[in-house]
This record gives C-alpha cells, sequence and structure tokens, in this order.
C-alpha cells in the first residue's frame, strides 16, 4: 500500500469539496427564510382550493363553446376555399393558363407545411416591400419612420427636425428677452402667461434656470381685488377674464405652483349646468358659453389637480375637468372636428379653425378616451396647405357682464394649434393615420414654409408663444 502526500487531483477536490461547503453554509440562510415565506403562503394557497375547485364545473362548462367555435372555425375556412375554387374556375373561363397556375398554387399551399408557409409569405413581404419603396421612396420613408420611432416623437425628416430646432431656439430666446427680471410682459397678464408655459414646454429645464417665486408674486400681484381671479390688463376697468385665469392656473401648474384654493373655487363657481365656461366672470346667459374659455379652464384644472393635496377638492377637479370635456364632444360640429367659438349663438357662425385645434388639444392633454371619431374627422378635414403663420380668427362679439357689454378680444391663431393638435393625434392614433397626420406635419413644418418667417421681433408675443408650443414637441425631444 502507497503512503504519502496527497495527490495534485486530491488537493483539487478537497479544495472544491471545501469551497461546496463554503457556499452551501452561506445559501443555508436564505434557503431558511425561503422555507418559512413557503410556510406562510401555504395558507393562502388553501384557502385559494376552493376557489378553484368552483372555477373547474365553469371550465367544463366552457369546452362544448371552445368546441362549437373550432366547428365554426373550420367552415369558414371551407367556404374560403370553396371561394377561392369558385374563382379559379371563373378565371378560367377568361385565361386557361392563369387558372392553371393558380390551381397550383393552391395545391402547393395544400400541400406545404406551415414552416414552408411562413418562409414564403415572408419573402413576398419584403419582395412587395422592396418594390413599394423602389417605386413610392418618399411614402415608404415615412411608413418606415411610423413604424420604428418612438410613439412620443413625431417622425419628421432630419432636415424638418433640424429647422424645427433652430426655430424654436431662436422664438425661445427671443420671447425670454420679452420677460423682465419678474418673469412679467409689459403688464400684460395674458401674454406673460403663454409665454412662460411655451417656455416651460419647450424646454423642461426652463423652470430650474428662473425665480419660480417671484412669477409666482408677480402674478398673484395682478390678481383682481374682489375676486382670485385674473384680467387681460390689471389696469383699467376690464372684466374678470375666466381665460387670462385659466392661463394663469395653467402656467402655475406648469411650474409647479400649487393654486389656492379660492382661485380654483372661483373657476369651479363659473362653470355653467351644461359643463361649458364663460369667457368672462359673472356672464348668465348660456349663449356665452365660450369653446375657448371651456378648453382653456379644463387644461387649468387638470394640471392644479395632480397639485393639490385635499383628496375631495382633487375629485371635483376631475368632475368639473370631464364635465368640461363632455361639453366640447357634444358641441363639436358633425362629422367635422370642428368648433364654433360661441355654439349656443343663436346666430349661424362659422366654425374657427384655431379654436378647433385648441379644443382638440386640450381634450388630448385632460386624456379624453373617446376621440377616435373626432381624430379621424379631424385628420379627414385638414386643410391642404398649412395656412400662413400670422392668419387669426377673431369673432368680436360683444358679451354682456352685468349691465355692461364686452368685446371677445380673443384672437385665434390657426398655424399653431393645428399643429398641435395634429401631433396629439398622432400620438393616439393607428398606423395608417399616424401616416395622415406625418404627411400633414411635414408640409406644415418643412424648411421654407409660413413659421420660419416669423422673426421674434413680430408685436404679437402672444403669435409667438403659441409658434413656440406649436415647435416644442420636436425641439424638445430632439
Amino acid at each position: 500500500m502507497q503512503t504519502g502526500k496527497a495527490t495534485p487531483p486530491a488537493k483539487k477536490l478537497r479544495a472544491y469539496a471545501q469551497a461546496m461547503g463554503s457556499y452551501a453554509a452561506r445559501l443555508r440562510p436564505y434557503v431558511d427564510k425561503l422555507r418559512l415565506d413557503v410556510n406562510k403562503l401555504r395558507p393562502y394557497v388553501d384557502k385559494l382550493r376552493p376557489y378553484v375547485d368552483k372555477l373547474r364545473p365553469c371550465v367544463d362548462k366552457l369546452h362544448p363553446y371552445a368546441s362549437k367555435l373550432h366547428q365554426y372555425a373550420v367552415k369558414a375556412v371551407d367556404a374560403v376555399g370553396s371561394w377561392l375554387h369558385r374563382g379559379i374556375v371563373q378565371v378560367g373561363k377568361v385565361s386557361p393558363r392563369t387558372a392553371k397556375r393558380l390551381e397550383a398554387v393552391e395545391a402547393w399551399v395544400c400541400q406545404s407545411d406551415r414552416r414552408k408557409l411562413s418562409v414564403a409569405a415572408l419573402v413576398a413581404v419584403l419582395v412587395l416591400g422592396i418594390g413599394f419603396a423602389a417605386i413610392f421612396p418618399e411614402v415608404a420613408g415615412r411608413y418606415g419612420r411610423v413604424i420604428f420611432t418612438s410613439n412620443q416623437v413625431v417622425p419628421l425628416p432630419d432636415e424638418t427636425r433640424r429647422a424645427v430646432r433652430e426655430k424654436a431656439k431662436q422664438l425661445a430666446a427671443a420671447l425670454d428677452g420679452r420677460l423682465d427680471r419678474k418673469r412679467k410682459l409689459a403688464g400684460e397678464t395674458w401674454a406673460s402667461a403663454q409665454i412662460l408655459v411655451a417656455l416651460r414646454e419647450n424646454d423642461p429645464d426652463y423652470a430650474s434656470r428662473i425665480d419660480v417665486k417671484l412669477v409666482e408674486q408677480y402674478f398673484r400681484s395682478m390678481a383682481g381685488p374682489e375676486c382670485a381671479c385674473w384680467r387681460r390688463f390689471p389696469q383699467g376697468k376690464h372684466p374678470n377674464h375666466l381665460g387670462v385665469t385659466s392661463w394663469v392656473l395653467w402656467t402655475f401648474a406648469q411650474y409647479g405652483i400649487p393654486a389656492h384654493k379660492s382661485e380654483l373655487e372661483f373657476l369651479l363657481s363659473a362653470q355653467g349646468s351644461d359643463g361649458g365656461w364663460p369667457l368672462f366672470g359673472g356672464v348668465q346667459e348660456e349663449k356665452f358659453t365660450s369653446s375657448y374659455g371651456t378648453a382653456a379652464a379644463i387644461l387649468a384644472l387638470h394640471g392644479q389637480a395632480a397639485l393639490q393635496p385635499d383628496r375631495g377638492l382633487r375629485k371635483r377637479l376631475a368632475a368639473a375637468v370631464g364635465r368640461g370635456a363632455d361639453w366640447l364632444k357634444s358641441r363639436a360640429v358633425a362629422g367635422r372636428a370642428r368648433w364654433v367659438d360661441y355654439p349656443a349663438w343663436p346666430e349661424a357662425q362659422e366654425d374657427f379653425l384655431g379654436v378647433s385645434g385648441f379644443a382638440l388639444f386640450a381634450l388630448h392633454r385632460v386624456g379624453a378616451w373617446w376621440l377616435g371619431s373626432l381624430d379621424r374627422d379631424w385628420l379627414r378635414e385638414l386643410p391642404a396647405q398649412a395656412p400662413a403663420a400670422l392668419r387669426g380668427e377673431a369673432s368680436a362679439k360683444a358679451v354682456q357682464v352685468g349691465n355692461r357689454s364686452f368685446p371677445d378680444e380673443t384672437r385665434y391663431y390657426e398655424l399653431p394649434w393645428t399643429i398641435l393638435a395634429t401631433a396629439e393625434v398622432y400620438r393616439s392614433a393607428g398606423i395608417f393615420r399616424k401616416v395622415r397626420a406625418v404627411q400633414w406635419l411635414e408640409r406644415a413644418l418643412a424648411p421654407g414654409a409660413s413659421i420660419y418667417e416669423l422673426t421674434g421681433r413680430e408685436n404679437s408675443a402672444a403669435l409667438l408663444a403659441e409658434a413656440l408650443l406649436a415647435l416644442r414637441s420636436e425641439a424638445r425631444h430632439e
């Protein structure tokens, strides 16, 4: 018998055994913990067993229905085969040679296994796709961008995206330069709110580069003395403006500033029994209920709901937003996804593209789930040519507030809100509607389009702010 030192293989085995023992010792606490967890789950498993036993008869009852569905499927396949054969017979009367080829294809399909058929189908799709791309390269490229791009980004051509990015930077710099240190614009509350919303939407980090407290202090100092609301111009005898109030509260939401309860209560109290909002506070007649005012109000309340700590108030805000959205839904022009500015006005009115785009944009932003038919109508009714950047609409209707009459001076710029609404429709649409939306947006935002003619020196700050909002979808995702 040979004795002596252990051989190298024996040493290796001993080392492996020691290592395994060490790992086993480390794993033992986890195994013990797992056993305890399993033991804790056993009572719940025992409780579930009676429910599982109750479900078994239901599964047995469903089995006959599954068998019937299988029979119907077989009949449907047989019917398709019969129709195909009849079609081949009819083709044979005109072209016997073509009929023979179709019969050969039919026989090959019936005799082939699924693997061969799947490979053949893949090859056919590739051949058709390559042929389509060769014949229609622009359309094929559009479909490709839609399919392979994130749903949150409108897939515009690279040249267009670069132009959009540069123009957005230019407009953002111009608008930021118009605001003073307190983030206000020459005392005009409405324009200041629009600029701040546009800058925040264009650049999510903008809020971190300014003093948000100054923004809050400025707007609170401009609030009306008799109500928690705002006017277009703080000085002078101007009515309490629900549209301006909504824009201010939406600005607060964009910058994470919770509105005071009194400010929200003022907006909630102005909502009509039918769910809509007028443009001015104190309006009593239903004919003055405004599409623009309602869209602005639901945007503001929806944005503020997430910032309110009071659960009851959040529910009230959500209910008001839902009623406002239903009001807009019921006031849309049938089959056109268009709105007039005052739907209950007794005289006939022309629907406005700018108001319609703003209303549809607001409905998408508040998460209305029933927009499928409106989106389809919107894409079908889009103008062949994008409207000019400076083109706007105004109703100039006289709105009765108490015993005084005030003109509605709201100007609805067509191009920005049409772009914004179409971009929102794109994000929730199916592939074919996405392609239709992209096709229109490519024309509206192509280099050289009218929106690039804005220099930033125009008198209307509202136009520049809305144009920046329209460009922000691409600029912020670039």
